[in-house]
This record gives structure tokens, C-alpha cells and sequence, in this order.
């Protein structure tokens, strides 16, 4: 598509649906130049339908922990699943498989991990042998494969249990491992979570 057709999409899915709502070819075939059209003529504001991969993961969530899909989309009422079009680039391109993460829960516990989240001198050598242990194609434990995931970028557990076909509790057990292995800090406050990095 070219940027002129990216835009008239967006005034039509607009004026038809009350927001923008790409569909995973288009996620998929946009580039910066595209993004950056899309967010100066629409800005920060408009919103934007979650890709359909992330709308079927939130459908599995509302049936797996409804209490965090109603901290989530509860009050959303017509805007369900639709988020700023400050995320785009989440969802295009090299990111068109991206996810929208679970780190700004009000009323449940968050679990969301970042790289900056291990404590540094403890676990070093752990996340350095998990790495060996994936590289020489290993098996991994549950809490492995977690310390894999949120060493290489941002994982929230319900979004790491999708995609690995794990029961959301087995998933918060390896946390608690990690965490009493003084492995990993979990931050469950929405607002202590956002001091501690930048979750936008």
C-alpha cells in the first residue's frame, strides 16, 4: 500500500467504525513512513483496533483470568480492544506479531518483566546458562524459558502462558521461583511499575 492508501484506509475505517482497523496484511506491509503518516494526520488520540492476533489472545484471557481482562477492557464499553495509535509501531512490519503488554493493572497484580528487571549480580550466571541452554537446544524448565523470554525484551506472564500453551498459575509459580532465587524483582503496582521504567 502506499502512504496515500494508508490514509484514505484510515478516514474510511474511521468514519465507518469510530476507529482505525487494520487487518494483519496491513499491519504487516507498513513501514516507518507509513506509521509516522498515519500518527501526523491522526495523532496520538485516535484510536485503533487491535490487531486480530491480539484480539483472539485478550478473548483467551477473558475466559483464563477474567479478572484481569475486567481491569483491562471492563469499562472500555464500544472502544473494547482499542488502543492509541501511539502503539502502531508495536504491531507493523519486523513487529507486525507484537503484543499489546499487560503492565498497568489497577486492581489486580501486575507481572510484567523487562531485561533491567533480573538483579544483576545474582543472576548473571543463571541467565547466562539458560542462553547456553537454548542455544545448545536443551530442554528448559517453565522459569527457564520465562528468564529466556524477559532477558531478549518485555513479557507479561499472561502473553508468555499464550504462547506457550502453560496454565497462567504453573506460569506465576516460576515467578515466585525466580523471585525467591533472587533471580528476578517483581513489581506488581501499576505506579511503582511505572517508576521503575517506562511502560508507555
Amino acid at each position: 500500500m502506499t502512504t496515500d492508501e494508508v490514509l484514505q484506509f484510515c478516514e474510511e475505517s474511521i468514519a465507518s467504525k469510530g476507529c482505525v482497523a487494520f487487518t494483519d496484511d496491513q499491519f504487516r506491509s507498513m513501514d516507518p513512513e507509513h506509521v509516522e503518516a498515519v500518527r501526523t494526520a491522526h495523532g496520538k488520540h485516535q484510536l485503533m483496533l487491535l490487531p486480530p492476533h491480539e484480539v483472539k489472545f485478550f478473548e483467551w484471557l477473558k475466559i483464563v483470568d477474567p479478572a484481569v481482562w475486567q481491569d483491562l477492557w471492563g469499562e472500555a464499553g464500544d472502544t473494547e480492544y482499542q488502543v492509541s495509535l501511539a502503539f502502531l509501531s508495536d504491531f507493523t512490519g519486523a513487529n507486525a506479531g507484537g503484543s499489546f503488554h499487560i503492565c498497568d493493572l489497577r486492581n489486580t497484580a501486575n507481572y510484567f518483566f523487562t531485561p533491567n528487571m533480573f538483579l544483576e549480580k545474582e543472576s548473571n550466571d543463571y541467565v547466562a546458562a539458560v542462553k547456553d541452554r537454548f542455544i545448545q537446544r536443551e530442554s528448559l524448565t517453565v522459569g527457564q524459558t520465562l528468564t529466556l523470554e524477559a532477558s531478549i525484551g518485555p513479557i507479561d506472564i499472561w502473553h508468555f502462558a499464550y504462547r506457550y500453551g502453560l496454565d497462567v498459575d504453573a506460569a506465576k509459580k516460576a515467578v515466585k521461583e525466580l523471585v525467591d532465587d533472587r533471580i528476578l524483582v517483581h513489581v506488581t503496582d501499576a505506579d511503582h511499575l511505572s517508576q521503575f521504567f517506562d511502560v508507555n
